[in-house]
């Protein structure tokens, strides 16, 4: 399993990338643009986790 995560600038707009992979095939891929960078991250890795669900709590 692979899993890349960037950041870029583009103008005025952060972007942030995710993708996860598998043996050279790509399972999923998430992108958001946003003026601030950790917004756009946030935004960016909530997409990914929706694809997987809710995640368990354990108490």
């Amino acid at each position: 399993m692979e899993f890349n995560h960037i950041h870029l600038f583009d103008g005025e707009e952060w972007i942030c990338g995710r993708a996860m992979a598998f043996e050279d095939q790509e399972l999923i891929r998430t992108e958001v643009r946003h003026r601030d960078q950790d917004e756009a991250c946030r935004r960016c890795a909530e997409q990914i986790l929706s694809y997987f669900g809710d995640p368990l709590h354990v108490h």
